[in-house]
């Protein structure tokens, strides 16, 4: 090989370096350079930890199954999770900490109704959407904003849900055990109305301060000396056991009437007898895709808004995407559907959900079947 040729390999090698350094340093654009980067405030300790587990299930397996797929317009989401605890409070701060640390472009999250309250005003002021997937909108007790969406429907219209049961029932003189909260409080409200819509009096408003732990003894007397024979149970935690259990031994045996959320507490009793015959009213169905997408992920089924919470997060990622600020993605919320592996999501006017599969069930043996 002559010097001519050895110098022109040399300097073919040298110029395939070159080029070869210079694609290295070169910026090289990929989908996760702007990623849609959103907030959650979850109850992941205190009372309602664990509806916050389920929640953030959720949302992970809905960042997960977006990113799989590309993301959104060619961007990945990110979901930074902060823990408030069960507290309002601490809600607020963990908002602040999302908006003006982190960069959140758009939070889920408010676990119980009066954790998501302090954060409606704030999605206003701050000009930012908010979804909150776990709560009901309730007029005049937890409205919304121009900023601000829930994931279920208006929490007197699920309620309402039992008005055949109860008109097709015996009780004639029903009290309401409720939480003292804007949730238990439209309970109590909705019912009334139901039970003198059918012309049996209004209810037996009966508010209680905390949640779990309570002692219900001198609440069931009462009730028991007024000739209630029906009351409904607005609870959760270990308070339905120890109702129902205190019931039972002052010998107070009305007709049950709950929601889903309060079979928790028997959830690891061997004695489920206390529920039999109990009616709930549960408003956590999931689609059998949605089922079978999450019991694939955690090897456990879904419940606790799970799917709410996942749906939440491709309507966030969805409308962050498709605005040039993240200002306008509550009105693209506001006018658009959306359709994600598990369902098409659409809004009314006043930001809750076109309406929530509900069905009326009665407890038989340990088992739920329709009524």
């Amino acid at each position: 090989m002559n010097k001519k040729i050895i110098w022109s390999v040399i300097g073919l090698a040298i110029i395939i370096i070159v080029i070869i350094s210079v694609i290295k340093r070169s910026p090289v654009p990929q989908a996760n350079a702007n990623p849609i980067k959103i907030g959650a405030v979850l109850s992941l300790t205190g009372d309602a930890a664990p509806w916050g587990e389920y929640g953030k299930n959720g949302i992970n397996l809905a960042v997960k199954q977006i990113n799989a797929a590309g993301g959104i317009n060619g961007r990945q989401v990110q979901v930074v999770i902060e823990d408030d605890h069960t507290d309002g409070k601490q809600g607020v701060s963990a908002w602040n900490k999302l908006v003006t640390v982190d960069g959140v472009q758009g939070v889920i999250g408010g676990v119980f109704d009066f954790t998501a309250q302090p954060l409606i005003p704030l999605a206003l002021s701050s000009n930012i959407p908010f979804i909150s997937p776990s709560n009901f909108r309730i007029v005049g007790g937890f409205d919304l904003n121009d900023q601000s969406f829930v994931m279920l429907t208006d929490f007197n219209k699920t309620i309402l849900k039992l008005q055949p049961y109860i008109a097709s029932s015996s009780v004639k003189k029903l009290a309401v055990v409720h939480f003292k909260s804007t949730f238990g409080g439209e309970i109590a409200k909705t019912l009334d109305g139901v039970m003198k819509d059918i012309g049996r009096g209004g209810i037996i408003d009966t508010p209680y301060n905390q949640i779990g732990n309570n002692d219900f003894k001198t609440i069931i007397i009462k009730l028991k000396s007024q000739g209630v024979d029906g009351v409904f149970l607005d609870m959760v935690a270990n308070d339905p056991l120890i109702f129902l259990t205190q019931a039972k031994q002052l010998g107070f045996m009305p007709t049950v009437i709950t929601y889903n959320g309060a079979l928790d507490a028997f959830a690891n009793e061997t004695d489920k007898s206390p529920l039999d015959n109990a009616v709930i009213l549960n408003w956590e169905i999931t689609t059998p895709q949605f089922t079978d997408l999450y019991q694939k992920e955690y090897g456990i089924p879904p419940t606790k808004s799970a799917d709410k919470y996942f749906d939440a997060v491709y309507v966030m990622a969805s409308s962050l995407a498709n605005v040039s600020d993240p200002s306008q993605a509550a009105s693209y919320i506001d006018s658009h559907s959306f359709t994600t592996p598990n369902s098409t999501i659409s809004f009314t006017a006043n930001h809750a959900v076109q309406d929530s599969h509900v069905e009326v069930e009665v407890m038989k043996n340990g088992t739920l079947v329709s009524w």
